[in-house]
């Protein structure tokens, strides 16, 4: 009888996340006209004028978010599957790995939500009020850079996790575990950004959009590169765990 590989779907787990960033950059950013994104101190009648003449177009990309952001879950449980035999060999509980699913999950909400919602402003964005567009834009945007609460604990835990790793040599480098912990720890500055218009913690400003963004989505590529790299590892171990019990 051929020997059961356990990690056999985490790796296309794992893979999710590789296909949900290319959606968000394509679809969510490009697309959705959120690289960079309109400022938030245009007047809302000035505001109205551009997000009009990019409707179409936001549509498709919104449309493309909503249907990609499940994929963020995908990649929260490939995670929790390789967390789990790092704190087997270290607890006698799931504690972080738990998290981190929790926290995962309730993230992913916001990968579908908010572009849910900019994808609604566009269906009658030709004649709804200019207030209304703008608002309902302002609301995405809050969801959207406020789900760094939830981000910000499911990458700590993860980062935790893998600085609690005590094999000789660890499944996944310590750095990527400290990397973890100062992104997520970072993410707190997004609760600047509902009292700017202007400046570098608004919504399209220098750190708000420009640092922190593309910290969160870097420490994604990297964490996902030794994440895949961990599976083959974790597979030789459970290899060796079958063949001593039989």
């Amino acid at each position: 009888m051929p020997m059961i590989n356990p990690y056999q779907h985490v790796r296309l787990c794992i893979w999710a996340g590789v296909v949900l960033l290319f959606i968000e950059v394509v679809f969510w950013g490009i697309l959705g006209q959120n690289i960079p994104p309109y400022s938030p101190a245009l007047d809302a009648q000035a505001y109205a004028e551009v997000f009009r003449a990019d409707a179409d177009v936001i549509r498709i990309g919104m449309t493309g978010a909503v249907m990609g952001g499940i994929l963020y879950m995908f990649w929260t449980v490939g995670i929790t599957k390789i967390m789990e035999p790092i704190e087997r060999a270290n607890s006698a509980n799931n504690v972080l790995s738990t998290l981190q699913m929790w926290s995962g999950g309730l993230t992913t909400v916001f990968f579908i939500v908010p572009p849910g919602i900019w994808l609604g402003s566009t269906f009658r964005a030709q004649t709804m009020p200019p207030d209304i567009l703008q608002a309902l834009t302002d609301v995405a945007w809050m969801l959207f850079d406020m789900s760094a609460t939830t981000g910000s604990a499911q990458l700590i835990a993860l980062g935790v996790c893998i600085l609690s790793d005590r094999r000789r040599i660890p499944i996944i480098p310590k750095w990527i575990g400290w990397m973890g912990i100062y992104v997520g720890a970072s993410l707190v500055m997004f609760a600047f950004m509902p009292f700017f218009k202007t400046g570098a913690f608004a919504r399209n400003g220098a750190i708000n959009f420009w640092f922190e963004l593309p910290a969160f989505f870097l420490f994604m590529v990297l964490s996902t590169i030794f994440l895949l790299k961990a599976i083959p590892k974790l597979d030789a171990e459970y290899a060796a765990e079958h063949v001593a019990k039989t």
